[in-house]
């Protein structure tokens, strides 16, 4: 192995040696940006952080070849250093404008710096690794300028503006506090410079290198960099750690640090009811990667969040104004409080037509399933089943290596490639929002209540399977391969699935037979409404007549492909699930194996079982995330759950970073959210923190929760009204509610946290309002 590497031909191999400064000044030499010549000493040239004896002589010999005419930096590069989790600044020495013939001994000096005090304790004290050191040497340039930029507000996390400063010379006046900077910032949304007219000729190349480092690292950077000669010159690059998102060793995540963002749990966190596993966690980020949306759903201590700024920030990049992109989504993104600014931040667009590109025309998706995206989508719940079958058998660890390999992986990127080629999404975001200015929100939401003129929605099959096998129909072994698959939360890696149980469906039959509820009956008034509906516009716009069977036509087929690619998707999970299993089995992890992330399952297949070491230690922050209270709905900026927590006024609502937002329930509230479904009911309210307290729901209670999902449906048809803090006119409360005739206002935001068990409320479906009486 080799003891010095350049920056330009350093290997894939030695860059994990060269730490966080050198494996960084590396990568950057690489993306062709201006980073001064220089080479990296790897780790293995010392020992006990000194040369070793018979390095010294290469080293010698090397450093002979060397220029006289320049001098040069010699700087720390040890392991931990510049990295997402610690900097290390002035923890290591550094030694700059340094004649050749003193290289070595400043190499000894830097590597020596490694037993410091100071680098022991700053380690300890932000639980960061150290060890092993490597020492960067580049052409020092003596600079006219030098100075840092910070590509998002360090405190803040905002990232539609650059901030940075600077200094006359060196910068490591500026580091020491010796010299006074001078600020400067860039708009990062559209390039403009602020600040001092003597860097001003320098500024746009700084921000152009700028946008590409952060880009090439994918999240805020801290950047050194000098004018020398009149050159911008990179001087390194590290992640801006006030930002630091997630430990991954630890499964300690905290997105709402990652920059300034708006979050939401609405659709999100219908979907995942509770928090996520590290497995379930690491599938969702590798899926969001293989589409080019970095972050779009985001973790706080295992509770996900959609982040509108991610999509919002998508749309703005192809030309939609800020204002019109919010409007696109709203349906399914639900209502923002007022006066509430969705911070955006450069997206890049090139990224994502590539990714998409990549996922649509992969050779993966067709080498081994030749057929097209509709024949696909309706047998993708069977191929999965088969493909579960087989891993069932698979009894060595490189065989079920290999199988994901060669068979899931293909099948994994046919279903990604499969939702987004299938789903339409103009008519989804549009369709309610035209008949609502036409005609107004009560007629447009009986208009579009009835999705089923394609066939039965998925989401509500569950509930009309019951029937089916009660009548005859269906035998309950068919409802359990239809239908067995589907629950409150069918996308957890670690929560098992209703087909796993022996008890299934005996004890939803039993349940349903109680009630005395025809659900079928129910439906079906419910068309009678919509056809009332549809004759009632006709009659108001009969020269839209034609228009509006066209659209109604549209928007039912792009809702139940929604749904039914959706639950056949759900057989990804599954699949996933089996695997993992199968993988815990041939490993003795039992349920640890969902401690993992997949790709180090994947390792662990390959004897790598250095992977398990850090369990115990996301375990105990797992299950410490589970008994964690539900956060506010929406989030704005950076938020900390201990600090939250410990608030006796907190809000569940809603949180905006740097306002002091108090409790704002009252005893004479109306709680207002979308008008779901439409009707109008007076009844007595139940609120139910979760699916598991369904017992305590009474025939004909109004059902107020946070959120509902597939496995809430089955309660539906004993209550006579639905309130949900998180939902939008697309979520499943209001979907199911309006296909049942069942009221509902979803939305609230703080239902949950305004209405309490007993209370005797109105729920108004037409105007979206709810009021205790």
């Amino acid at each position: 192995m080799n003891y010095i590497v350049s920056f330009n031909n350093i290997t894939e191999k030695e860059i994990y040696l060269a730490g966080g400064k050198g494996s960084s000044l590396a990568k950057l030499v690489k993306a062709g940006l201006p980073v001064p010549p220089g080479f990296i000493i790897l780790p293995n040239a010392f020992y006990n952080n000194t040369l070793r004896e018979d390095f010294k002589n290469i080293l010698e010999s090397f450093i002979s070849k060397l220029s006289d005419k320049i001098t040069y930096a010699v700087r720390s590069s040890a392991i931990g250093e510049d990295s997402k989790n610690a900097s290390f600044a002035g923890a290591y020495e550094t030694m700059l404008d340094v004649k050749r013939i003193d290289i070595a001994s400043a190499v000894d000096k830097i590597a020596l710096s490694a037993k410091a005090d100071r680098v022991t304790e700053y380690a300890k004290n932000r639980d960061a690794e150290c060890g092993g050191i490597a020492v960067v040497v580049q052409q020092f340039v003596k600079p006219e300028y030098a100075g840092v930029l910070f590509t998002s507000n360090p405190i803040t996390g905002n990232s539609t503006k650059m901030i940075g400063n600077y200094v006359k010379g060196v910068g490591e006046s500026l580091v020491s506090g010796s010299s006074n900077a001078i600020e400067f910032s860039f708009d990062a949304m559209n390039y403009s410079f602020k600040g001092d007219d003597k860097i001003k000729p320098y500024a746009k190349k700084l921000f152009r290198y700028a946008v590409k480092i952060q880009k090439l690292y994918g999240c805020p950077q801290d950047i050194e960099w000098a004018v020398s000669n009149g050159k911008v010159y990179i001087l390194q690059s590290r992640p801006i750690t006030t930002l630091r998102r997630c430990n991954t060793d630890t499964y300690e995540i905290n997105g709402s640090l990652g920059g300034e963002y708006l979050f939401t749990k609405t659709n999100v966190g219908e979907i995942f009811m509770h928090p996520v596993s590290p497995a379930t966690y690491g599938i969702l980020e590798s899926i969001f990667d293989m589409i080019g949306i970095h972050y779009f759903v985001e973790n706080i201590y295992g509770q996900l969040y959609c982040n509108i700024s991610v999509i919002c920030s998508l749309l703005v990049s192809f030309g939609v104004s800020k204002k019109k992109a919010y409007s696109l989504i709203s349906d399914i993104a639900g209502n923002l409080p007022d006066d509430i600014e969705i911070p955006l931040f450069q997206f890049n667009k090139i990224y994502f037509i590539k990714k998409i590109a990549t996922l649509i025309f992969s050779k993966k998706s067709k080498s081994n399933l030749k057929m097209s995206n509709k024949e696909f989508s309706n047998n993708i719940s069977n191929i999965a089943d088969e493909l579960i079958k087989k891993i069932h058998t698979i009894n060595e660890n490189n065989e079920l290596y290999d199988f994901w390999v060669n068979e899931c992986d293909a099948f994994m990127t046919k279903v990604m490639n499969t939702i987004i080629s299938s789903v339409s999404v103009k008519q989804l975001f549009n369709t309610r929002n035209h008949i609502i200015k036409i005609a107004g929100e009560t007629l447009a939401n009986e208009l579009c209540s009835n999705c089923s003129s394609n066939g039965i929605l998925e989401s509500m099959k569950p509930l009309l399977g019951i029937e089916d096998i009660i009548s005859g129909k269906i035998t309950k072994e068919e409802y359990v391969k239809k239908y067995g698959h589907r629950s409150p939360d069918e996308m957890e890696l670690s929560c098992p699935y209703p087909y796993e149980n022996p008890d299934f469906p005996f004890n939803r039959i039993e349940e349903h037979e109680k009630s005395g509820i025809n659900a079928y009956k129910l439906k079906s008034e419910q068309e009678k409404r919509y056809e009332k509906a549809v004759a009632e516009f006709k009659t108001m716009y009969p020269n839209k007549s034609e228009w509006l069977d066209k659209t109604l036509s549209n928007f039912s087929k792009a809702v139940y492909t929604r749904e039914n690619v959706r639950s056949q998707s759900v057989k990804l999970f599954c699949l996933m699930r089996e695997y993992l299993l199968r993988a815990s089995k041939l490993n003795n992890l039992g349920d640890d194996i969902f401690m993992l992330y997949f790709t180090e399952t994947m390792q662990l297949l390959k004897g790598n079982t250095s992977v398990i070491k850090n369990i115990p230690t996301r375990r105990q922050n797992y299950e410490y995330y589970l008994k964690l209270p539900k956060f506010p709905n929406i989030i704005v900026g950076r938020f900390e759950p201990k600090q939250w927590l410990a608030d006796e006024n907190r809000r569940t609502d809603f949180y905006l970073f740097g306002k002091n937002i108090t409790d704002n329930s009252n005893k004479n509230y109306t709680v207002k959210g979308y008008a779901g479904a439409s009707g109008v009911v007076v009844g007595v309210a139940r609120v139910l923190n979760d699916l598991s307290q369904s017992e305590q729901l009474k025939q004909g209670e109004i059902l107020v929760t946070t959120a509902t999902n597939i496995g809430w449906t089955p309660i539906f048809t004993k209550v006579s009204a639905i309130v949900t803090d998180i939902g939008a006119p697309l979520s499943h409360a209001a979907i199911v509610a309006r296909e049942f005739g069942i009221p509902a206002v979803v939305g609230c935001g703080n239902a949950t946290q305004e209405i309490k068990t007993g209370d005797i409320i109105r729920v108004d479906g037409i105007n979206g309002t709810v009021i205790k009486i």
